[in-house]
């Protein structure tokens, strides 16, 4: 269903999932005597994998003219799916449901029980080959906090404070990267005209190691 709703969106370059699901609708009712919910869950995993896709294109890493799901899987609308603890009930058509029994061990039982007694919410349930996937949601009062941290994300610093009291400014030299960079590829570009075959080759070759750069300062800040 997701290679289907994915051909259908590279065919007639649709981005959003509201106009490829209007544009696959008819159509996927006549291939699949299902609940139309699961033609709204293709559409949604098509163009988020579409997304995903046309973002690793720009970037030189993706292959070919379109992504293609190679495992099962599926994410089921809530409106498909009834958890039960012990088991998740799955609508399949109108009124035909598939019973599913949920292994699990004391670690997840603990959060069964924490929903059994109101205080968690189940999210959106996903399943592959062999694992069923259930989150859990829980309501945080965040009115009065006993402690808080605030973290300040910018180009050239990540400073945070907390209620400790506690501050940290760490210094990260991003700006210059870029700046570095940008520059490299503007004079890489201008030889483009005379010799594109070395500057293609040129272009990639600063490209990643800018991104290796920036890579390399968000891993050991995040780490810090």
């Amino acid at each position: 269903m997701v290679n289907f709703c994915i051909e259908k969106a590279v065919e007639h370059n649709v981005m959003g999932f509201a106009n490829l699901r209007r544009l696959v609708y008819n159509e996927w009712k006549k291939r699949w005597d299902y609940s139309t919910h699961f033609c709204y869950s293709a559409c949604r995993v098509a163009t988020s994998m579409l997304k995903s896709f046309r973002r690793l294109k720009r970037r030189g890493v993706a292959k070919g003219d379109k992504p293609v799901a190679r495992k099962l899987f599926i994410q089921l609308d809530p409106m498909l799916v009834k958890f039960q603890g012990e088991w998740i009930r799955i609508s399949v058509k109108p009124r035909k449901f598939l019973y599913i029994q949920l292994k699990y061990g004391d670690y997840q039982r603990e959060f069964i029980e924490e929903w059994r007694d109101g205080k968690l919410r189940v999210g959106e349930v996903s399943m592959n080959e062999t694992k069923v996937l259930v989150p859990f949601r829980k309501d945080v009062d965040l009115s009065n906090p006993s402690e808080w941290i605030a973290i300040d994300v910018n180009e050239s610093n990540v400073t945070g404070v907390s209620t400790n009291p506690h501050i940290i400014r760490l210094d990260t030299n991003l700006r210059e990267i870029k700046s570095t960079y940008f520059e490299k590829r503007r004079r890489i570009q201008k030889l483009a005209k005379y010799k594109p075959i070395t500057s293609k080759r040129l272009m990639a070759k600063y490209s990643k190691r800018e991104k290796n750069r920036v890579k390399d300062v968000c891993h050991k800040v995040s780490k810090t």
